[in-house]
């Protein structure tokens, strides 16, 4: 039976509440997906993927030294979810973002519940979900800036799996588009793209003035 710890944007070891929560139900599987529909969005860039890569090995060499190294794939997390064994319980932090991750968490809740899964969502920061109102919030949040960080395990245990390699053939190109009033150039937008050492673009990201 395995827990698999699903690192979103919290990609540390230190004052880690589901790391934490993880670390004392046995084996782990740490798992880092990158998703390529994620990365077409645009609300993303370029140099967010590159500061994500260097925090995705950072991350990996802290949990090699605990015990269990990070497993890295690439594609839809539900598909990556459906490839892991034995799989019972699913812990991550809550994620506050866009539609596009609002929507792949529904796919992963309704993915969980099909799947017998228990899926824990601890939250990340003071953010509080699924309130009616906005009486008690403040209560909330407040206890939730008041609370101690969490300890890093001393030790983690799971089984080895497999990774997919780190994307890096995905680089950032810049493109430069006008923007036309009236049959005039009256600016440019910088778009982003991602594309193979071959030129074959992959996904466009967040375009920026």
């Amino acid at each position: 039976m395995t827990t698999v710890l699903w690192f979103k944007r919290d990609l540390r070891v230190g004052d880690h509440a589901a790391l934490a929560r993880a670390a004392v139900l046995g084996d782990v599987v740490p798992l880092y997906v990158f998703e390529p529909d994620y990365w077409a969005q645009p609300d993303v860039s370029g140099r967010q993927c590159a500061f994500v890569k260097e925090s995705v090995a950072e991350l990996s060499d802290a949990l090699a030294a605990l015990g269990a190294p990070l497993v890295v794939r690439v594609g839809r997390i539900t598909d990556v979810l459906d490839s892991l064994p034995n799989v019972v319980t699913l812990i991550s932090h809550e994620e506050t973002g866009g539609d596009w991750t609002y929507a792949r968490d529904r796919d992963v809740a309704e993915w969980c519940r099909a799947n017998g899964v228990m899926w824990q969502e601890l939250a990340q920061s003071g953010v509080v979900r699924r309130l009616n109102g906005r009486d008690g919030w403040a209560k909330q949040r407040n206890a939730f800036l008041r609370r101690a960080p969490c300890d890093v395990p001393e030790a983690l245990s799971g089984p080895t799996l497999a990774s997919d390699p780190v994307p890096d053939d995905l680089t950032p190109t810049i493109l430069a588009l006008s923007v036309k009033s009236a049959g005039e150039v009256r600016g440019w937008i910088c778009s982003t793209v991602f594309s193979t050492p071959e030129g074959k673009p992959i996904g466009a990201t967040c375009p920026r003035p």
